[in-house]
């Protein structure tokens, strides 16, 4: 069973890591369907929909992202 944090789980589907999948995602613009978003990250990589969760949970406790429904929003980043 996937758990938000598990010693046990596999790296590539860790909320960190599956975060800057979304992360590169988003790199070309500001925001991004999450339709969309789920199936590049699905289409490409073997994630599943509960670790693409968990990655957006991950990007939002940290102030990365935002939600403006169905979108997905990339906080405004000055260190670009």
């Amino acid at each position: 069973m996937l758990k938000l944090f598990s010693k046990d789980e596999r790296i590539e589907k860790s909320a960190p890591v599956v975060g800057s999948y979304i992360l590169k995602l988003l790199e070309d613009r500001d925001r991004i369907s999450i339709f969309e978003l789920a199936k590049n990250l699905r289409k490409n990589r073997l994630i599943g929909v509960r670790s693409i969760y968990y990655g957006m949970i991950f990007l939002y406790a940290l102030d990365l992202i935002d939600f403006n429904e169905p979108y997905v929003v990339l906080k405004n980043d000055k260190n670009k």
